[in-house]
């Protein structure tokens, strides 16, 4: 089986959390009805968030740092795996 390369993987992972974080930003103060999380929630997810533009910034890189950890565990974890219960080639 193919190792999974981190830079791509953590890239990857991170931009994800970055765009769905500033889908959410931009979607709270739009529709406050329908969102998904209270102004109370944001501060705990992202330590240093508030509705400034600082503090946007601040929960916009803290989520980009979550994705690149997920990476972190997620491609040792899989390549381990992979190569204790791949496929062996005949």
């Amino acid at each position: 089986m193919q190792k999974l390369q981190f830079n791509v993987w953590a890239a990857t992972l991170a931009a994800s959390a970055g765009i769905v974080y500033s889908l959410c930003v931009i979607f709270q103060p739009i529709f406050p009805a329908w969102a998904m999380y209270t102004s109370d929630h944001w501060p705990a997810m992202f330590p240093g968030f508030s509705w400034t533009l600082v503090g946007v910034i601040i929960g916009l890189v803290e989520s980009i740092i979550y994705g690149a950890v997920a990476a972190v565990i997620f491609v040792p974890t899989y390549n381990y795996f992979s190569v204790r219960f791949g496929r062996k080639k005949s």
